[in-house]
């Protein structure tokens, strides 16, 4: 049965949960001895390569720029994860394309329809775009220091290959309860 028309409210619960569950995470992380936020000395040092200082202000720029880059990037994208999940739950009524898909949605359901799951879009983009674009930052000085400027140099393609990768295992598992919960949302109209 084709989805019914619904007003479009946020699920703070699941918000909720989800916060919790990254607070799990961090202590987790804290309790067995990894930093998650460095230490200010550590982050201080100065100059790498010609470049820096790497300071916290330096990893919370980066950070807070990656983080709303990533929410409005995705955000602006919802209508089309909409119908994508739409196409792959249903591919029987959902198979005359993405503009015809739009029609259909809109036309059954109303324009607003296209916007579910927005504000975990949003949220857990920006949350994963944070810990993407920080954490990237931080594991590339991190291994820089570690490896020396003249050794780094000679290997800055693995350096970023691996810093991004680090990054991106880290913000994947902080986006996984907001990319369900934006699931959820498409594909169970009386979810939330």
């Amino acid at each position: 049965a084709p989805p019914t028309k619904r007003s479009s409210s946020f699920n703070w619960a699941t918000t909720a949960a989800a916060v919790a569950a990254m607070l799990l995470v961090l202590s987790a992380f804290t309790q067995y001895g990894f930093s998650v936020v460095p230490s200010l000395p550590d982050l201080s040092k100065g100059r790498i390569m010609g470049q820096g200082p790497f300071g916290f202000r330096y990893y919370l720029l980066a950070a807070l720029a990656g983080g709303i880059c990533c929410s409005i990037t995705h955000g602006a994208l919802t209508p089309v994860d909409v119908l994508k999940t739409r196409m792959q739950l249903d591919p029987a009524a959902y198979s005359r394309g993405f503009i015809n898909g739009f029609h259909q949605i809109i036309a059954s359901e109303g324009a607003g329809a296209l916007l579910t799951g927005l504000g975990a879009t949003a949220q857990g983009y920006f949350i994963q775009g944070w810990f993407k674009f920080g954490g990237m930052e931080f594991f590339k000085v991190s291994f820089t220091r570690h490896l020396g400027d003249t050794v780094a140099w000679e290997r800055r393609d693995g350096i970023y290959l691996v810093a991004s990768a680090c990054a991106e295992f880290i913000a994947d598992i902080f986006l996984c309860p907001f990319e369900a919960c934006r699931i959820r949302l498409v594909s169970q109209p009386d979810y939330a």
